[in-house]
């Protein structure tokens, strides 16, 4: 048996050299492939953290761009708002100087006015642009004008009631075409721009 025995030992010991072989191949391949996934998931990893920042970056930009352009409307707002204080201003301290005030209305009206024509006042300047104020433009143009009974809507100035249509004399409109010719002017003054 001894024969046997050592025939059936080396087949043994050859299947067994054999299978720690594949099992060594097998490992071998394992640990690649591993090392291939790890290598392919760092990749991933990376592209993904790579797409996460330039799409944080993103984010970041464009709220930078939405917030500057938010800041630009906040003061241009302001500024369009003190500007319109500045024309209040004017209007108020050009209506605080009754003689000034009268003087401009009445060049405003004999220069607008026709014949017939009725001026409609604001109620907060009938004690200045009365009757008398009316019949002494009317005077100096050498035309019929009268003080209208009803009240004009406005905040100074005056609305020539015709025949045919009304023109708007008003402080406000007066005040907005000027606004309108000389803003620039004024930001000028008041933001040195």
């Amino acid at each position: 048996m001894n024969g046997k025995q050592a025939i059936i030992d080396k087949i043994i010991g050859d299947a067994n050299a054999k299978a720690a072989e594949i099992a060594a191949e097998a490992q071998a391949k394992a640990d690649a492939i591993a090392k291939e996934a790890a290598k392919a998931a760092e990749a991933v990893i990376a592209e993904g953290e790579a797409k996460k920042k330039a799409a944080f970056d993103t984010v970041i930009a464009n709220a930078a761009v939405v917030a500057g352009l938010d800041c630009k409307k906040a003061l241009l707002t302001a500024k369009t708002e003190l500007i319109g204080a500045a024309f209040d201003r004017a209007a108020e301290l050009l209506r605080a100087d009754k003689k000034k005030y009268c003087d401009l209305v009445g060049k405003m009206i004999a220069s607008a006015a026709e014949d017939g024509d009725k001026v409609r006042v604001a109620k907060e300047d009938k004690d200045v642009l009365d009757k008398a104020f009316v019949d002494a433009v009317a005077k100096k143009r050498k035309i019929k004008l009268a003080l209208d009974k009803e009240y004009a809507p406005i905040k100074g100035g005056a609305i020539l009631v015709g025949k045919n249509y009304d023109k708007n004399l008003s402080l406000d409109i007066e005040l907005q075409t000027l606004r309108e010719e000389c803003e620039g002017e004024v930001a000028k003054v008041l933001f040195g721009e």
